[in-house]
């Protein structure tokens, strides 16, 4: 994600805790998970698309700029899309802009805001940067900053500015955020996109809004997602950890206010985003990263946006099967005030029923951020997403 460094989060694929062991062979083989990692030593891999010959797209956040202050945000033009085809792989395109602050610890990873989405378009590629402020922020940063938080082509024709739309209208203060303190009024960061006809869908998770990118970059503002209201036992000292607060930093500060019934308000930070065999959109809420905050909703365009499915957690993207079925990534199962974050998970959601099953992953999820359908059904997922050990891994069942 496009997020503060922490120092834990850049955690290797490892085998997950010890569970218990199942009733039959039978239940043992349903229960294992098939995991292989595709490609490694990626920079701050976040979204991704699968073409219908197998070849798979990366967004890469890169690094920001090599030799930055310690502490200082710097924007360097270090992301890239990085390609697998085959048995060939590397990065196809490069000097894209990155946007980062050097960590001052030497052993802490450097998380970028950068190319979030990526997917073929024709002979070329059409890429999805985050970013994190409106356009003033941007320009602060510089002339490399100029096509952060933007859809582009990746020779660099701007298709849609997000950042734009959001520092003309902030269409999110209808949900009455209080300005000053933690939160920004203004603050957009593009996640993910959809093709809509001519047109394309792109969920902001900083903005809590999805942006619909037409002709000539018109941009129109397709759903505002509200805040989540959810139970805080302990009432305000229900607080996100250090390290939540961190993660959430540059997508959208989490400013919560604690009603007197012990309920609390989170933003709603969207997320994935994928048309459906019916024809609906189908975008994810990340819900704060609070335990069960999660959302996934369904829009038809042209109508309001309906509560498909609640109760997940940290979902991060999303994918359809090629049964129909719905993929949710969740970022994390929670965070603890020491170690690092929990793994994260798969479910599968059936589109008719709403029913979610776990595919299994064996614990070995750590901070993955980005989900792609192959041809053959086969799951990808961008893995250990904050730093420069990403990986590449594919699941099967």
């Amino acid at each position: 994600m496009a997020a503060a460094a922490v120092g834990t989060l850049a955690v290797t694929l490892i085998p997950g805790p010890a569970q218990a062991s199942p009733s039959s062979p039978k239940d043992a083989k349903a229960a294992a998970a098939n995991i292989e990692v595709i490609a490694s030593k990626l920079n701050n891999p976040r979204g991704l698309s699968v073409q219908a010959d197998g070849t798979i797209l990366i967004a890469e956040s890169g690094v920001g700029k090599p030799g930055c202050a310690p502490g200082t945000k710097c924007v360097g033009l270090t992301g890239s899309v990085y390609r697998v085809k085959g048995t060939q792989q590397g990065r196809v395109v490069t000097g894209l802009a990155s946007s980062a602050v050097a960590p001052t610890n030497p052993y802490e990873p450097i998380s970028a805001a950068g190319p979030n989405d990526v997917e073929a378009n024709g002979s070329g590629y059409l890429v999805l940067s985050g970013f994190g402020g409106g356009t003033d922020d941007r320009a602060k940063l510089g002339a490399d900053a100029a096509k952060l938080g933007t859809l582009q082509t990746g020779s660099g024709w701007v298709v849609g500015d997000p950042v734009k739309h959001e520092t003309l209208l902030d269409p999110d203060w209808v949900l009455g955020h209080p300005a000053g303190g933690e939160e920004a009024s203004i603050h957009s960061n593009a996640w993910r996109f959809a093709r809509n006809g001519r047109g394309f869908l792109v969920t902001d998770a900083g903005a809590n809004d999805l942006v619909g990118v037409g002709f000539g970059g018109r941009t129109t503002t397709e759903a505002i997602f509200p805040d989540n209201e959810l139970p805080a036992p302990g009432g305000a000292g229900a607080a996100p950890s250090a390290k939540e607060k961190k993660v959430l930093e540059s997508l959208a500060p989490q400013t919560k206010t604690v009603a007197a019934d012990g309920t609390v308000k989170v933003q709603s930070v969207p997320s994935g985003i994928v048309k459906g065999a019916d024809g609906a959109f189908y975008i994810a809420d990340m819900g704060g990263l609070r335990p069960g905050g999660s959302r996934i909703w369904r829009l038809v365009p042209g109508h309001r946006a309906e509560v498909f499915a609640s109760g997940l957690t940290a979902v991060t993207d999303l994918a359809a099967d090629k049964n129909g079925n719905l993929i949710a990534l969740t970022l994390t199962g929670g965070f603890q005030q020491q170690g690092p974050p929990l793994p994260g998970k798969l479910n599968r959601i059936d589109i008719k029923t709403k029913a979610v099953t776990e595919i299994p992953t064996d614990g070995k999820l750590a901070m993955s951020t980005g989900l792609a359908v192959g041809p053959n059904n086969e799951i990808y997922v961008t893995n250990n997403s904050v730093g420069t050990e990403g990986q590449l891994i594919k699941v099967t069942e």
